[in-house]
């Protein structure tokens, strides 16, 4: 699941909870972090992926901050 449907899916107990679980305030996970607009810390993003319990993987974690690389093979 991306992180931005996920924290668009939680009402708003579920978003308090899911944030101060991560050891953020609200208002930095409905801002800075929904819209992607902070470099998060390696403990954020790995926070963010398991306090989702199960929801979000890191995968999608990283792609939703653009922290992927693209390996591109090339022919021999």
């Amino acid at each position: 699941m991306k992180l931005r449907d996920y924290i668009n899916d939680l009402d708003p107990t579920a978003l308090k909870a899911y944030a101060e679980r991560c050891g953020i305030a609200v208002s930095y996970l409905r801002l800075h972090i929904k819209y992607a607009s902070k470099d998060p810390s390696v403990s954020l993003i790995k926070s963010l992926t398991l306090q989702s319990e199960g929801y979000v993987s890191l995968s999608d974690v990283l792609e939703h901050f653009g922290i992927t690389e693209t390996i591109v093979h090339k022919a021999a």
